[in-house]
Protein backbone atom coordinates (compact mmCIF):
# COMPACT_ATOMS: atom_id res chain seq x y z
CA UNK A 1 0.00 0.00 0.00
CA UNK A 2 1.20 3.60 -0.73
CA UNK A 3 2.75 5.60 1.78
CA UNK A 4 0.40 8.11 3.49
CA UNK A 5 1.71 11.57 2.86
CA UNK A 6 0.33 14.65 5.11
CA UNK A 7 0.86 17.27 2.88
CA UNK A 8 -1.46 19.87 3.47
CA UNK A 9 -1.19 19.05 7.52
CA UNK A 10 -4.78 20.81 9.50
CA UNK A 11 -5.61 22.98 6.25
CA UNK A 12 -9.19 22.00 6.43
CA UNK A 13 -9.59 21.60 10.20
CA UNK A 14 -8.50 25.48 10.65
CA UNK A 15 -10.84 26.58 7.53
CA UNK A 16 -14.13 28.73 8.65
CA UNK A 17 -16.34 26.21 6.77
CA UNK A 18 -15.38 23.46 8.76
CA UNK A 19 -16.28 25.46 12.29
CA UNK A 20 -19.79 27.40 11.29
CA UNK A 21 -21.76 24.32 10.46
CA UNK A 22 -25.57 25.24 9.39
CA UNK A 23 -27.91 25.45 12.32
CA UNK A 24 -31.03 27.19 11.30
CA UNK A 25 -34.03 28.56 12.85
CA UNK A 26 -37.08 28.76 10.48
CA UNK A 27 -39.41 32.12 9.55
CA UNK A 28 -43.17 31.91 9.42
CA UNK A 29 -43.33 30.85 6.12
CA UNK A 30 -41.51 28.15 6.07
CA UNK A 31 -43.01 26.79 9.45
CA UNK A 32 -46.20 27.21 7.88
CA UNK A 33 -45.16 25.26 5.15
CA UNK A 34 -44.17 22.67 6.44
CA UNK A 35 -47.02 22.42 8.58
CA UNK A 36 -49.35 21.73 5.53
CA UNK A 37 -51.23 18.63 5.83
CA UNK A 38 -50.36 18.00 2.26
CA UNK A 39 -46.75 18.45 2.92
CA UNK A 40 -46.74 15.79 5.79
CA UNK A 41 -43.12 15.08 6.91
CA UNK A 42 -41.63 16.31 3.38
CA UNK A 43 -39.86 19.05 4.70
CA UNK A 44 -37.15 18.58 7.12
CA UNK A 45 -35.37 20.96 8.69
CA UNK A 46 -31.54 20.79 9.41
CA UNK A 47 -31.01 17.65 7.97
CA UNK A 48 -27.75 15.97 7.91
CA UNK A 49 -26.77 15.41 4.21
CA UNK A 50 -24.50 12.79 4.24
CA UNK A 51 -27.70 10.61 4.88
CA UNK A 52 -29.02 11.62 1.12
CA UNK A 53 -25.91 11.06 -0.84
CA UNK A 54 -23.50 7.75 -1.84
CA UNK A 55 -20.47 9.38 -1.01
CA UNK A 56 -21.96 9.53 3.03
CA UNK A 57 -20.68 13.14 3.21
CA UNK A 58 -22.30 15.88 4.42
CA UNK A 59 -23.25 18.48 7.22
CA UNK A 60 -26.86 20.10 7.64
CA UNK A 61 -29.21 21.16 4.89
CA UNK A 62 -31.21 24.17 6.51
CA UNK A 63 -34.43 22.88 4.88
CA UNK A 64 -34.50 19.14 3.38
CA UNK A 65 -37.58 18.78 1.13
CA UNK A 66 -39.38 15.86 -1.15
CA UNK A 67 -41.65 17.84 -3.53
CA UNK A 68 -44.10 16.01 -6.15
CA UNK A 69 -45.31 18.47 -8.10
CA UNK A 70 -43.94 21.38 -10.30
CA UNK A 71 -46.05 23.20 -8.28
CA UNK A 72 -45.26 22.48 -4.77
CA UNK A 73 -41.16 23.57 -6.21
CA UNK A 74 -42.20 26.99 -7.45
CA UNK A 75 -44.44 27.26 -3.94
CA UNK A 76 -40.91 26.08 -2.16
CA UNK A 77 -38.60 28.48 -3.73
CA UNK A 78 -40.33 31.50 -2.86
CA UNK A 79 -40.75 30.57 0.46
CA UNK A 80 -37.28 29.83 0.78
CA UNK A 81 -36.35 33.06 -1.11
CA UNK A 82 -38.33 35.06 1.69
CA UNK A 83 -35.81 33.60 3.78
CA UNK A 84 -32.70 34.25 2.14
CA UNK A 85 -32.22 30.19 0.88
CA UNK A 86 -31.50 29.31 -2.33
CA UNK A 87 -33.02 25.49 -3.67
CA UNK A 88 -30.95 23.26 -5.12
CA UNK A 89 -32.32 19.48 -6.72
CA UNK A 90 -30.29 16.98 -5.17
CA UNK A 91 -31.46 14.20 -7.30
CA UNK A 92 -30.48 10.71 -5.44
CA UNK A 93 -26.65 12.52 -4.39
CA UNK A 94 -24.70 9.69 -6.69
CA UNK A 95 -22.21 11.49 -7.81
CA UNK A 96 -22.27 14.69 -5.29
CA UNK A 97 -20.41 16.01 -2.53
CA UNK A 98 -21.74 18.35 -0.07
CA UNK A 99 -20.26 20.52 2.15
CA UNK A 100 -18.69 19.82 5.47
CA UNK A 101 -20.33 22.54 7.28
CA UNK A 102 -23.74 21.98 5.22
CA UNK A 103 -25.87 23.98 3.42
CA UNK A 104 -28.19 27.08 4.71
CA UNK A 105 -30.47 26.74 1.88
CA UNK A 106 -33.63 24.96 0.75
CA UNK A 107 -31.72 20.88 -0.76
CA UNK A 108 -34.92 19.15 -2.43
CA UNK A 109 -35.72 15.53 -4.02
CA UNK A 110 -37.74 15.16 -6.80
CA UNK A 111 -40.91 12.66 -6.13
CA UNK A 112 -44.66 11.66 -6.94
CA UNK A 113 -45.23 13.03 -10.72
CA UNK A 114 -41.87 14.55 -11.12
CA UNK A 115 -40.53 10.84 -10.94
CA UNK A 116 -42.59 9.59 -12.88
CA UNK A 117 -42.18 7.97 -16.40
CA UNK A 118 -44.70 7.06 -19.46
CA UNK A 119 -44.34 6.05 -22.94
CA UNK A 120 -46.16 9.51 -24.08
CA UNK A 121 -46.28 8.39 -27.79
CA UNK A 122 -45.74 5.74 -30.30
CA UNK A 123 -44.31 7.44 -33.43
CA UNK A 124 -45.06 4.17 -35.87
CA UNK A 125 -45.21 0.11 -34.62
CA UNK A 126 -41.19 0.56 -34.13
CA UNK A 127 -40.66 3.80 -32.44
CA UNK A 128 -42.03 5.45 -29.11
CA UNK A 129 -40.98 8.68 -26.87
CA UNK A 130 -41.10 8.41 -23.42
CA UNK A 131 -41.36 10.92 -21.02
CA UNK A 132 -39.32 10.47 -17.73
CA UNK A 133 -39.65 13.05 -14.77
CA UNK A 134 -36.61 14.45 -13.37
CA UNK A 135 -36.42 12.66 -10.09
CA UNK A 136 -36.91 9.08 -11.79
CA UNK A 137 -34.48 6.33 -10.79
CA UNK A 138 -31.62 5.67 -13.99
CA UNK A 139 -32.18 1.84 -13.40
CA UNK A 140 -36.48 1.83 -12.98
CA UNK A 141 -36.89 3.44 -16.05
CA UNK A 142 -34.82 0.60 -18.80
CA UNK A 143 -36.88 -2.19 -16.78
CA UNK A 144 -40.36 -0.67 -17.62
CA UNK A 145 -38.78 0.27 -21.09
CA UNK A 146 -37.45 -3.45 -21.25
CA UNK A 147 -40.63 -4.69 -19.47
CA UNK A 148 -43.14 -2.84 -22.35
CA UNK A 149 -41.10 -4.52 -25.40
CA UNK A 150 -38.56 -1.55 -25.89
CA UNK A 151 -34.82 -0.85 -25.52
CA UNK A 152 -32.54 2.21 -26.87
CA UNK A 153 -31.53 3.41 -23.42
CA UNK A 154 -29.49 0.71 -21.68
CA UNK A 155 -26.93 2.49 -21.05
CA UNK A 156 -29.10 4.25 -18.21
CA UNK A 157 -29.23 0.85 -16.30
CA UNK A 158 -25.48 2.12 -15.70
CA UNK A 159 -25.82 5.35 -14.01
CA UNK A 160 -26.60 5.98 -10.57
CA UNK A 161 -29.05 8.17 -9.51
CA UNK A 162 -32.11 9.97 -11.37
CA UNK A 163 -32.71 11.02 -15.13
CA UNK A 164 -32.37 14.89 -14.10
CA UNK A 165 -28.83 14.12 -12.87
CA UNK A 166 -28.16 12.38 -16.30
CA UNK A 167 -29.53 15.14 -17.99
CA UNK A 168 -27.25 17.87 -16.57
CA UNK A 169 -23.80 15.62 -16.27
CA UNK A 170 -25.30 14.50 -19.70
CA UNK A 171 -24.33 11.03 -18.40
CA UNK A 172 -23.63 8.11 -20.18
CA UNK A 173 -20.89 4.82 -20.63
CA UNK A 174 -18.88 4.01 -23.20
CA UNK A 175 -21.91 1.99 -25.19
CA UNK A 176 -23.63 5.64 -25.31
CA UNK A 177 -25.20 8.68 -23.59
CA UNK A 178 -28.03 10.68 -22.95
CA UNK A 179 -27.49 13.43 -26.23
CA UNK A 180 -27.96 10.53 -28.15
CA UNK A 181 -31.31 9.70 -27.31
CA UNK A 182 -32.74 12.61 -25.63
CA UNK A 183 -34.96 14.97 -27.65
CA UNK A 184 -36.34 17.50 -25.01
CA UNK A 185 -36.11 18.36 -21.44
CA UNK A 186 -38.70 20.94 -19.25
CA UNK A 187 -37.32 23.15 -17.16
CA UNK A 188 -38.13 26.19 -15.03
CA UNK A 189 -36.25 29.00 -15.39
CA UNK A 190 -35.94 32.29 -13.89
CA UNK A 191 -38.74 34.77 -15.65
CA UNK A 192 -36.53 37.58 -14.72
CA UNK A 193 -39.13 39.40 -12.47
CA UNK A 194 -38.14 36.98 -9.63
CA UNK A 195 -40.39 33.85 -10.85
CA UNK A 196 -40.12 31.29 -12.93
CA UNK A 197 -41.48 29.74 -16.28
CA UNK A 198 -41.90 26.99 -17.42
CA UNK A 199 -39.53 25.96 -20.90
CA UNK A 200 -39.09 23.00 -23.15
CA UNK A 201 -35.51 23.27 -24.52
CA UNK A 202 -34.38 21.41 -27.30
CA UNK A 203 -30.43 19.69 -26.54
CA UNK A 204 -28.99 22.41 -28.35
CA UNK A 205 -29.99 25.14 -25.65
CA UNK A 206 -28.07 22.16 -23.33
CA UNK A 207 -24.92 22.68 -24.74
CA UNK A 208 -24.41 18.83 -24.46
CA UNK A 209 -20.76 17.64 -24.06
CA UNK A 210 -18.88 14.70 -22.78
CA UNK A 211 -20.07 14.13 -19.26
CA UNK A 212 -21.09 17.89 -19.50
CA UNK A 213 -24.12 20.27 -19.76
CA UNK A 214 -24.32 24.10 -19.58
CA UNK A 215 -27.43 24.47 -17.72
CA UNK A 216 -27.24 26.66 -15.09
CA UNK A 217 -27.81 26.37 -11.45
CA UNK A 218 -31.15 28.77 -11.44
CA UNK A 219 -32.25 26.39 -13.97
CA UNK A 220 -34.62 23.59 -12.39
CA UNK A 221 -35.09 20.23 -14.62
CA UNK A 222 -38.40 19.06 -14.26
CA UNK A 223 -38.00 15.85 -17.13
CA UNK A 224 -37.68 15.23 -20.28
CA UNK A 225 -38.24 12.90 -23.31
CA UNK A 226 -36.05 10.06 -24.77
CA UNK A 227 -36.45 8.30 -28.09
CA UNK A 228 -37.04 4.32 -27.87
CA UNK A 229 -37.28 1.63 -30.06
CA UNK A 230 -38.53 -1.94 -30.54
CA UNK A 231 -35.72 -4.18 -30.38
CA UNK A 232 -34.30 -7.43 -28.61
CA UNK A 233 -35.59 -7.25 -25.29
CA UNK A 234 -33.91 -10.68 -23.89
CA UNK A 235 -30.63 -9.56 -25.81
CA UNK A 236 -30.73 -6.24 -23.77
CA UNK A 237 -31.80 -7.22 -20.65
CA UNK A 238 -28.21 -9.75 -21.39
CA UNK A 239 -26.10 -7.03 -22.68
CA UNK A 240 -27.26 -4.39 -19.12
CA UNK A 241 -25.99 -7.89 -16.92
CA UNK A 242 -22.67 -7.95 -18.73
CA UNK A 243 -21.45 -4.55 -17.93
CA UNK A 244 -22.97 -4.53 -14.86
CA UNK A 245 -20.85 -7.88 -13.98
CA UNK A 246 -17.93 -6.35 -15.46
CA UNK A 247 -18.36 -3.28 -13.91
CA UNK A 248 -19.15 -4.83 -10.15
CA UNK A 249 -15.08 -6.79 -11.12
CA UNK A 250 -13.54 -3.97 -11.85
CA UNK A 251 -14.76 -0.79 -9.87
CA UNK A 252 -15.51 -0.75 -6.55
CA UNK A 253 -19.59 0.38 -6.58
CA UNK A 254 -20.78 -1.54 -3.78
CA UNK A 255 -18.52 1.14 -1.41
CA UNK A 256 -19.33 4.76 -0.88
CA UNK A 257 -18.36 6.72 -3.34
CA UNK A 258 -19.67 9.61 -6.27
CA UNK A 259 -18.71 6.67 -8.92
CA UNK A 260 -15.91 8.14 -11.55
CA UNK A 261 -14.03 10.98 -9.47
CA UNK A 262 -13.02 12.50 -12.75
CA UNK A 263 -14.17 12.56 -16.44
CA UNK A 264 -11.77 10.47 -19.10
CA UNK A 265 -9.24 13.22 -20.23
CA UNK A 266 -9.75 13.06 -24.12
CA UNK A 267 -7.62 10.01 -25.31
CA UNK A 268 -6.95 8.70 -22.11
CA UNK A 269 -8.32 7.41 -19.21
CA UNK A 270 -8.34 9.34 -15.43
CA UNK A 271 -7.84 5.97 -13.64
CA UNK A 272 -4.91 5.05 -15.60
CA UNK A 273 -3.07 8.40 -15.41
CA UNK A 274 -3.99 8.17 -11.50
CA UNK A 275 -2.59 4.55 -11.04
CA UNK A 276 0.65 5.78 -13.13
CA UNK A 277 1.68 9.17 -11.27
CA UNK A 278 1.45 6.54 -7.81
CA UNK A 279 -2.01 7.42 -6.02
CA UNK A 280 -3.67 3.85 -6.36
CA UNK A 281 -4.45 3.20 -2.82
CA UNK A 282 -3.08 6.57 -1.68
CA UNK A 283 -5.39 7.66 1.56
CA UNK A 284 -5.88 11.04 3.04
CA UNK A 285 -7.72 11.10 6.46
CA UNK A 286 -11.24 9.01 5.79
CA UNK A 287 -10.97 9.14 2.01
CA UNK A 288 -8.94 6.89 -0.23
CA UNK A 289 -8.03 6.00 -3.64
CA UNK A 290 -9.51 2.70 -4.69
CA UNK A 291 -6.95 0.15 -4.80
CA UNK A 292 -9.27 -1.81 -7.77
CA UNK A 293 -9.91 1.82 -9.64
CA UNK A 294 -8.12 4.39 -9.28
CA UNK A 295 -10.87 7.21 -10.91
CA UNK A 296 -12.84 5.48 -7.59
CA UNK A 297 -12.35 7.52 -4.57
CA UNK A 298 -13.94 6.45 -1.67
CA UNK A 299 -15.33 7.64 1.95
CA UNK A 300 -13.52 4.31 3.60
CA UNK A 301 -13.75 5.55 7.49
CA UNK A 302 -15.45 9.02 8.11
CA UNK A 303 -14.27 11.12 5.64
CA UNK A 304 -14.95 14.99 5.25
CA UNK A 305 -15.25 16.93 2.02
CA UNK A 306 -11.82 18.45 2.72
CA UNK A 307 -10.25 15.24 2.72
CA UNK A 308 -12.15 14.18 -0.40
CA UNK A 309 -11.47 17.72 -2.28
CA UNK A 310 -7.77 17.60 -0.74
CA UNK A 311 -7.18 13.86 -2.44
CA UNK A 312 -8.38 15.12 -5.53
CA UNK A 313 -6.13 18.13 -5.80
CA UNK A 314 -3.41 15.64 -4.66
CA UNK A 315 -4.54 13.47 -8.16
CA UNK A 316 -4.96 16.81 -10.33
CA UNK A 317 -1.00 18.08 -9.25
CA UNK A 318 0.66 14.98 -9.77
CA UNK A 319 -1.01 14.04 -12.74
CA UNK A 320 -0.65 17.59 -14.66
CA UNK A 321 2.84 17.52 -13.64
CA UNK A 322 3.60 14.48 -14.80
CA UNK A 323 1.50 14.38 -18.15
CA UNK A 324 0.57 17.67 -18.82
CA UNK A 325 -3.09 16.76 -18.51
CA UNK A 326 -5.86 18.52 -16.97
CA UNK A 327 -8.33 16.05 -14.93
CA UNK A 328 -11.86 17.85 -15.01
CA UNK A 329 -13.94 16.47 -11.79
CA UNK A 330 -17.04 14.77 -12.73
CA UNK A 331 -18.14 14.84 -9.38
CA UNK A 332 -21.14 17.58 -8.85
CA UNK A 333 -20.59 20.17 -5.92
CA UNK A 334 -23.02 20.76 -4.50
CA UNK A 335 -23.95 23.64 -1.94
CA UNK A 336 -20.50 25.55 -2.18
CA UNK A 337 -17.50 26.15 -4.58
CA UNK A 338 -15.93 22.52 -4.04
CA UNK A 339 -13.83 23.74 -6.82
CA UNK A 340 -12.11 26.90 -5.65
CA UNK A 341 -11.59 24.77 -2.26
CA UNK A 342 -9.74 22.29 -4.44
CA UNK A 343 -7.77 25.00 -6.40
CA UNK A 344 -6.69 25.93 -2.93
CA UNK A 345 -5.34 22.86 -2.01
CA UNK A 346 -3.95 22.62 -5.34
CA UNK A 347 -1.92 25.74 -4.37
CA UNK A 348 -0.61 24.68 -1.02
CA UNK A 349 0.43 21.17 -2.55
CA UNK A 350 2.50 23.35 -4.76
CA UNK A 351 4.12 25.68 -2.24
CA UNK A 352 4.75 22.30 -0.37
CA UNK A 353 6.19 20.42 -3.11
CA UNK A 354 3.69 17.73 -2.94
Amino acid sequence: MPEQKRCLSGIQRTSQQMTDTVNFEPGEGLLALAAESRFGARVVFNEPLAKHCSLRIGGPAAVWAEVETAEELVELARAGEAEGLELTIAGLGSNTLFPDEGIRGIVARLTGELAAFEIAAEADDDTAVMRIGAGAVNAHVVRALHKGGWVGAEFLALIPGTFGGAVVMNAGTKEAELSEVLLDVDVLEPDGAGGYRRSTWEPAKLGLSYRHSEVSDDVLVLGGRIRIRRGDVDEARQAVRRDKARRNRTQPYKLASVGSTFANPKGDYAGRVIEEVGLKGHAIGGARISELHANFFINENGATAADFLELMALARSRVRHRFGLELRPEVRFVGFDGFKRMLEYERRLEEQGC
